[in-house]
């Protein structure tokens, strides 16, 4: 069978006038004048993209903090490795962020920032003599705080904290598992047995490990019990926190909490199908509203809070 080419001379057009507006000129972006500040750099931005989208967030943070509604920042390893620590701890101390979600390997990393001040990563060649995990400073410290702490039936987050703030430390105004424990921030760890590294460390006993996680996961849940017309964002986790979160959110329902309204957002260049439907499409029902900012979270989470700061203005310190 021979194929011919189609002929679109019979084509029908459609007028520009009947096309639906999808912005107008006011959306576009702006030359930014040097020297003129951040609120002009912000002006200056399109408000269309995932530029809308932060304003968008940026809006829903603002009024939650007004009207003292939580937000909540859970965050992915990513979040410290990428130099953001100082910029949460602020946030913390400013009262912006209400609650922090960890995971495993963020704890780890936060941990190793208060230690050295800095973050480290194995090199490959230890792969082959089994000493890529393991560190034995960070496993120490994570695993006797949670050992001990299950004596006082806390969480990983406030045994951790407790221990970092007893610790001679000098690095301690870098980590943010610290300075929530400080300010009375609620911090929860889920830890994923057999890839966070702490969970092998000799010092670690599963039994207060398993209790301390669970322990956690019922404060998180406590927590987005009290978030309806708060804020939720999830920044550099595709696997753990967004169905962690989801999981939480289930369990307070079921037990018969209202939790409506709620903004939702993922910061992540390379989220999951997974993490965008049940951070942005479900945990936002009923009744809110989810972004995905699919863009670098060493420079989205930044300008979000700068814009946020810069709205707020003299309402924080």
């Amino acid at each position: 069978m021979t194929i011919k080419p189609l002929s679109f001379t019979k084509l029908t057009t459609t007028p520009l006038a009947d096309r639906k507006v999808d912005s107008e000129g006011m959306d576009f972006a702006a030359p930014y004048r040097a020297g003129s500040g951040l609120e002009n750099f912000l002006c200056s931005l399109p408000n269309l993209g995932c530029a809308a989208d932060l304003f968008r967030l940026r809006d829903a943070i603002v009024t939650a903090h007004r009207h003292n509604h939580q937000v909540i920042l859970a965050c992915g390893g990513h979040v410290l490795d990428s130099g953001l620590g100082p910029l949460i701890c602020r946030l913390i101390e400013q009262r912006i962020i209400s609650g922090l979600a960890l995971t495993g390997a963020a704890l780890e990393q936060d941990v190793e920032i208060a230690i050295l001040g800095q973050t480290v990563s194995p090199r490959e060649r230890e792969l082959n003599s089994g000493n890529y995990c393991l560190t034995e400073e960070t496993g120490c410290l994570i695993n006797d705080a949670i050992n001990f702490g299950i004596t006082e039936n806390w969480g990983i987050g406030k045994s951790v904290g407790q221990r970092l703030l007893e610790s001679e430390f000098e690095h301690l105004d870098h980590s943010i598992v610290a300075t929530a424990e400080r300010y009375g921030i609620p911090v929860t760890v889920h830890p994923a047995i057999g890839a966070d590294a702490f969970g092998m460390h000799p010092a670690s006993h599963g039994e207060s490990l398993g209790a301390s996680a669970f322990r956690d996961f019922r404060l998180l849940a406590g927590m987005l019990a009290e978030s309806s017309h708060g804020v939720i964002v999830n920044v550099a986790s595709s696997v753990i926190m967004p169905r962690v979160l989801l999981q939480a959110v289930d369990a307070a329902r079921n037990v018969g909490q209202n939790i409506e309204g709620v903004t939702t957002a993922v910061i992540d260049p390379a989220a999951s199908c997974s993490a965008i439907t049940d951070v942005v499409t479900r945990l936002s029902q009923p009744d809110g509203q989810g972004y995905w900012l699919s863009g670098p979270d060493e420079i989205l989470v930044p300008l979000l809070f700068a814009s946020v700061l810069e709205a707020l203005g003299d309402e924080v310190v």
